[in-house]
């Protein structure tokens, strides 16, 4: 446990304002919070930096994977209600959704391999380019495409899975997937799922998968070696990974498929009342049964290659489950991570209280690698950064 001080929360300003300053991220909003008080709350740059309108605290952003938090406590919201049941197979509701093993054999996918990402599937952009997911035209819920949910997952289910569900971990599109089936089971569009059992009693009034005109959506750019660019309509974002293709457009087209894993638009302030309820217990939106099964170790002995010892995955977010295995590591057991590939990540140490999350306009500078890494860095006073073993290193968005 630590003593967030001042200069600890001085620190972590002028981390913030470096980014800024040195334009590496053009603009965002980054609260923290130990305790459930608000120690830090800082809106900096430009939301839209051509038309120099500025990033304010009411200023919505894509929140890209930041979207799948919401979309687990609602499966497990309907699980409570008995709507849903993690250990019975996704065919229980999408009788069409029956993708194979390279062998031919058809397994059973639950709505648990899903949620912890043991379920087989991917995402384009964690291949290498021209891959099969490419080749098939699966969308990744971030570009625009001129079809719905259900081709999209017609187009997936066509596609070998990667692995038997249940033996490995790989990042995927199963959070779609699950959107796919709460639709299914409630007989409500996702947004209206979303907004009844998680957004509205919380009284995250700025979060939601539709722009308002009335509200300020900060416009979307990408790193690149002379600047963040702005990202267009029908753009490309290199990864180590692979490549993502990435539409500004989608947000405002009211048309687009609602992907439950990549889908929403919100402000950090919402999304800290989330995760304040989370770390809280769960209360109004899940019981503390299910708040702990979403947020501990939910893939058992199952190893994530990318991340090494130390770590494992819940229902939703990174879970550090050993931190003695992980060399330098100074957050709490427990911490519960992840990020955004539009540029936003979060965290929270229940050790010591502490709440982080940063929503940022600039892919992928605010969502993963040095800056998220410096941040923690920042609260905790560690003095060397080894990559790969904080919370927010290369956590895939």
């Amino acid at each position: 446990m630590i003593a967030l001080n001042e200069p600890a929360v001085q620190r972590v300003d002028k981390v913030w304002q470096r980014f800024i300053d040195q334009r590496r991220i053009v603009g965002g909003v980054l609260l923290l919070a130990r305790q459930g008080r608000l120690v830090y709350a800082s809106a900096l740059g430009w939301a839209d930096r051509e038309q120099q309108i500025p990033v304010t605290r009411s200023t919505r952003f894509r929140l890209a994977s930041l979207t799948k938090l919401l979309t687990s406590v609602l499966v497990l919201r309907l699980c409570e209600l008995g709507t849903l049941n993690l250990q019975a197979s996704v065919t229980d509701w999408l009788p069409a959704f029956r993708p194979r093993l390279v062998s031919g054999r058809e397994p059973v996918i639950t709505l648990q391999h899903l949620l912890s990402h043991t379920c087989g599937l991917s995402y384009g952009f964690e291949q290498t380019p021209g891959n099969a997911y490419e080749r098939a035209g699966v969308s990744d819920g971030l570009d625009w495409v001129p079809f719905d949910l259900p081709e999209n997952l017609t187009r997936l289910a066509r596609l070998p899975l990667l692995f038997e569900p249940g033996s490995a971990w790989g990042y995927s599109l199963g959070t779609d997937v699950l959107g796919a089936v709460i639709e299914q089971a409630t007989g409500m569009p996702l947004s209206e799922a979303v907004a009844k059992w998680v957004t509205l009693p919380l009284r995250m009034d700025a979060t939601s998968f539709r722009h308002d005109q009335q509200l300020t959506l900060a416009s979307a750019y990408k790193d690149s070696v002379n600047g963040p660019q702005r990202i267009g309509a029908n753009d490309v974002l290199l990864l180590d990974s692979g490549q993502a293709r990435l539409s500004s457009a989608r947000a405002r087209d009211a048309g687009a498929y609602e992907s439950g894993g990549a889908g929403m638009l919100g402000t950090a302030d919402d999304y800290l009342r989330l995760l304040e309820c989370l770390r809280l217990g769960g209360a109004p939106l899940l019981s503390a049964v299910s708040t702990e099964r979403l947020l501990n170790n939910a893939i058992g002995s199952i190893t994530i290659a990318s991340r090494g010892p130390g770590w494992k995955f819940g229902l939703g977010p990174m879970i550090l489950a050993d931190p003695a295995a992980v060399r330098g590591q100074q957050q709490g057991v427990g911490t519960w991570s992840w990020c955004g590939l539009y540029g936003s990540h979060y965290w929270v140490d229940p050790v010591s209280a502490l709440s982080m999350v940063v929503l940022t306009n600039t892919a992928v500078a605010g969502a993963w690698g040095e800056f998220a890494d410096t941040l923690v860095d920042a609260v905790y006073a560690r003095p060397e950064v080894t990559p790969g073993q904080t919370a927010c290193d290369s956590c895939s968005g």
